[in-house]
């Protein structure tokens, strides 16, 4: 199969994906768009919790195909009408439209040009909800996908082409996010009389101290040691004026490096050595990192078809948790990232799109997916 992407079909869905809200949370609207869209072309997709997907192909091989139909909020204050895909000196300007609708445009073309052609393999679309911030693991579009879809690799497409240096990223791994809230208690008292009382403020610090003493789990990736980090983003206490402070909460954050079991009983530990049993602990949110061998033959073929477009490619361990981990984590596939879409875009005010690098990477991405079945 040689057929090339439609440029005016790519951009018309992308402009109406953009002018879709569809912050985390309110992805109804755009997951019924999606499905009314393979529909016209002759598919029947299925919608589970505005999460949509359809499989093509019957043959043994097999690949899932992702990206998320949620984005951030606005935020910040637009040159552009977020909303309304304006398209100036050969960009499209929008929510979403590097993170992710340029990626849910080029999956709706590819889905178009496969359609009732020979494909030598099963390709699985899906379209998710919840990717951004705020979702719990087993809300998750991917999550709950995952338990059912079954594919031999999973590609999932994120924003990963740095666009002045011709290069598109293939991500093979990400660390994943614990969130520990650390209730510390201590005893008030005048602050005139502090031996009297326990500052829970000041056991926090000696917490946080020891934090930073502690040698979490490392792994290899690649060229580089990829380290668990832990750090303090929210603190919590205080008394009125002349009372020792009797309580705080620590928010306790983590990006874990892959497989780290460890990484709740080490804060536990830390606080039961300074607080006793004076504390409680709960771990409020939880999702897994992962890391793949990049001597994977999805890889060289992602290589390969950047290079008939003058793109060179670099394999990244991601810094932010991808969706990837999840397909990974709970559907047992072999799970890689790349995609259409300005990396420095992401959630920037004024995001955008280049037209000519959505084009190319479509392309490019349409010619992997051939590749991969053929």
């Amino acid at each position: 199969m040689s057929l090339e992407v439609d440029k005016d079909k790519l951009i018309h869905w992308l402009q109406e994906l953009i002018r879709i809200p569809s912050v985390t949370g309110n992805e109804e609207a755009i997951s019924k768009y999606v499905s009314q869209e393979l529909q016209k072309m002759g598919y029947r997709p299925q919608v589970k919790e505005n999460n949509v997907y359809i499989e093509v192909g019957k043959e043994k091989k097999s690949l899932l195909l992702n990206a998320h139909l949620d984005t951030v909020d606005v935020g910040g204050e637009w040159m552009h009408e977020p909303f309304e895909a304006t398209t100036e000196k050969g960009k499209i300007f929008g929510r979403g439209a590097s993170d992710d609708k340029g990626n849910i445009a080029a999956m709706l073309e590819i889905a178009r040009l496969i359609k009732d052609k020979s494909l030598n393999g099963r390709l699985v679309f899906t379209f998710t909800t919840g990717e951004e911030f705020g979702t719990k693991l087993e809300a998750k579009g991917s999550y709950l996908l995952s338990q059912f879809l079954k594919a031999d690799k999973a590609l999932v497409l994120e924003p990963q082409t740095d666009v002045e240096d011709n290069k598109i990223n293939i991500i093979y791994g990400c660390r994943g996010i614990e969130n520990i809230l650390v209730r510390i208690k201590g005893k008030g008292s005048h602050t005139g009389y502090p031996e009297r009382g326990v500052n829970a403020i000041s056991k926090a610090v000696e917490v946080l101290t020891e934090l930073e003493k502690v040698d979490f789990h490392t792994v290899k990736a690649e060229s580089q040691e990829i380290k668990t980090i832990c750090m303090p983003i929210r603190v919590n206490g205080g008394a009125d004026i002349f009372l020792v402070p009797d309580k705080c909460e620590i928010m306790v954050h983590c990006r874990t490096a892959p497989e780290d079991s460890m990484i709740f009983d080490q804060v536990d530990s830390v606080c039961r050595e300074i607080c006793g049993d004076n504390y409680e602990i709960e771990n409020l949110y939880s999702a897994p990192g992962y890391i793949e061998n990049t001597d994977d033959p999805l890889v060289d073929i992602i290589r390969q078809e950047a290079k008939r477009f003058n793109y060179t490619t670099q394999n990244r361990f991601a810094g932010g948790r991808i969706d990837a981990s999840i397909f990974k984590a709970i559907g047992n596939m072999p799970s890689f990232c790349m995609g259409v879409g300005n990396r420095e875009q992401m959630h920037l005010v004024d995001e955008y799109i280049t037209v000519e690098e959505f084009i190319t990477c479509s392309e490019i991405l349409k010619n992997v997916i051939f590749a991969y079945f053929s």
